[in-house]
């Protein structure tokens, strides 16, 4: 299955999701993308290059160092494992990959969505969309 494909199978589990990106931190690039507009799917390549900032800025690195020196960080798996954030009337999960932690899955949606069950379901596509890489 190519990385398209998973994402587009995993939008179709994931509550209100708009779009789906497969980010490489250290490039910035899209590597895969399914989006049900072309304006969600810019919004993903915009947000592409953004990732590596929120995963890696200056902020959150001094945030983890913060939670490492008080012990509450797993040595073994540094940094955070997902972020998402709430704008306007979109959803937007990000989630490291375990195959791959310099890689992110994106999914965008829509504000409606049930949190619970969208975070829940992001969590159980992330293995076949790494697995597609």
């Amino acid at each position: 299955m190519t990385i398209d494909a998973a994402l587009t199978t995993a939008m179709e589990t994931i509550p209100d999701c708009i779009a789906a990106g497969y980010v490489d931190m250290e490039t910035g690039m899209l590597l895969g993308i399914s989006a049900t507009g072309t304006e969600d799917g810019a919004a993903l390549e915009t947000l592409a290059v953004a990732v590596a900032n929120l995963f890696q800025g200056r902020g959150v690195q001094a945030f983890e160092a913060l939670l490492a020196s008080a012990g509450l960080q797993d040595p073994e798996n540094p940094g955070f494992g997902e972020i998402s954030v709430f704008s306007n009337d979109r959803l937007h999960i990000f989630m490291r990959t375990r195959a791959y932690p310099e890689h992110v899955v994106c999914y965008i949606c829509r504000d409606s969505a049930n949190i619970g069950l969208t975070l829940t379901k992001s969590h159980l596509s992330l293995g076949p969309v790494a697995a597609a890489v």
